[in-house]
């Protein structure tokens, strides 16, 4: 009888983020595990999934999925377990002591990351560490709230945001000091712990960061890339990335995990702010983003390094990665194609029927692999049924604003006006 080969388990499989991670697993010859609270998804339609494994919900029954984990550990054995998802990472994180009694896991310990997972604690952090952050004033610093940092503010609109949020939801644009009174109140009493920052004109790329460093902090891998488009196309998530050389954003990155003392892996998001030509940090996300494949399509294949970190084994750092690749979603792309104007559908850079190429790689389609995106697809189509999702997913809820912000102001407060017909690397 064949020995069974080490299992891994990945998280949250609906999320594109799964994807490459089930790869690189497979392709070290381990049998992967892969979770979900959706039956349909892209990761357990993947060939190189082995098991599925049904779970309550991370976001709605948190207790139900911790009690879930747990007795799954217990009765089966796995090697590694990935965190995956922006509800589930922080689920695991709460119970990560339990987790670690039955397998192994790479991250940070709960005060870290509910510093990277939190707005305020995360901006705070980048100030003390000298990271760049817009302009940002905490109210529930002071006792007099909103009234002790209007003399403050120079220039408006700002933005209110909550602390503890996903994607534009909860952020309220204000202009004058009675919007921003009113917006404070109501996304403070609808959200939590809320702030307000600076509005980031147009004009300005934004990149993402994928990093990974050790329990000494040292970088063993970074990768940065820029949003070449967008949906929706005024301020949503990414469809259309390329690898950029950004050596200052990577040493920014890594500035900021060196004080916050991370552990394991961190995704970035800064924006190049217009008015000084300089990247400024609007957040940290302590897991594994929707635009994971950018590493792998690259060379770095963050999943095997975190697996062989996680069993305590040594790592060889991968410090080079080639400019100008491309990462497309292509779901999301055609949703911005029949979005955005005519002008933009055919002058955008890099053209959009560029489908294949060396620089050219996706996050769900796959020539020997299609599972994934019928599962995609299939999950989505039967989302549209449930009225929160099919909100979020069709980016339907977005940043509140008033009348009279302009229309080519950008929902999330960190916009950016990619480069068209000219060189997609900014420089």
């Amino acid at each position: 009888m064949r020995p069974r080969l080490p299992t891994v388990f990945v998280m949250e499989a609906s999320a594109k983020a799964s994807l490459p991670v089930i790869e690189s697993m497979a392709r070290a010859g381990l049998r992967v595990a892969a979770g979900s609270h959706n039956r349909i998804n892209a990761g357990f339609f993947s060939r190189h999934c082995h098991e599925r494994w049904v779970y309550p919900s991370p976001r709605d029954d948190r207790k139900g999925f911790h009690e879930w984990l747990l007795d799954f550990l217990a009765r089966r054995p796995i090697e590694v377990f990935f965190p995956l998802g922006h509800y589930g990472a922080l689920a695991v994180a709460e119970i990560q002591d339990q987790i670690r009694r039955h397998t192994r896991l790479l991250m940070p310990d709960l005060p870290t990351f509910l510093r990277g997972y939190e707005k305020i604690p995360t901006l705070k952090a980048a100030e003390a560490a000298g990271v760049p952050i817009p302009e940002t004033w905490y109210p529930e610093d002071h006792a007099e709230g909103v009234e002790a940092i209007l003399p403050q503010i120079r220039s408006w609109p700002v933005l209110v945001k909550p602390s503890v949020g996903a994607g534009a939801r909860g952020i309220v644009w204000c202009h004058t000091p009675a919007e921003l009174r009113q917006g404070f109140a109501d996304i403070r009493q609808r959200h939590g712990p809320s702030f307000v920052q600076d509005f980031v004109p147009p004009g300005g790329m934004q990149y993402k960061v994928d990093f990974l460093v050790d329990g000494q902090q040292r970088k063993l891998a970074g990768v940065v890339y820029g949003k070449t488009r967008m949906y929706p196309p005024k301020g949503g998530s990414s469809v259309l990335n390329y690898s950029a050389h950004r050596p200052d954003i990577l040493e920014l990155a890594h500035q900021m995990l060196r004080h916050l003392q991370w552990v394991g892996f961190c995704d970035f998001d800064f924006v190049v702010d217009p008015r000084d030509d300089g990247p400024k940090l609007m957040e940290i996300n302590p897991r594994l983003p929707e635009s994971f494949n950018m590493g792998p399509s690259v060379g770095v294949d963050f999943a095997r390094m975190i697996y062989h970190l996680a069993r305590g084994e040594p790592v060889e750092p991968v410090l080079e990665y080639p400019a100008n690749h491309y990462l497309r979603f292509l779901v999301g792309d055609v949703l911005w194609f029949l979005r955005v104007s005519n002008r933009e559908r055919f002058s955008t850079h890099p053209n959009w029927f560029k489908f294949f190429g060396r620089d050219m790689s996706y996050q769900l389609c796959r020539a020997t692999d299609p599972g994934p995106l019928l599962g995609f697809v299939l999950e989505n189509f039967l989302l549209l049924f449930d009225r929160r999702s099919r909100a979020e997913r069709l980016r339907l809820s977005s940043a509140t604003r008033p009348a009279q912000a302009a229309d080519g102001d950008k929902a999330a407060g960190s916009p950016s006006t990619p480069p068209a017909a000219t060189d997609p690397s900014g420089h």
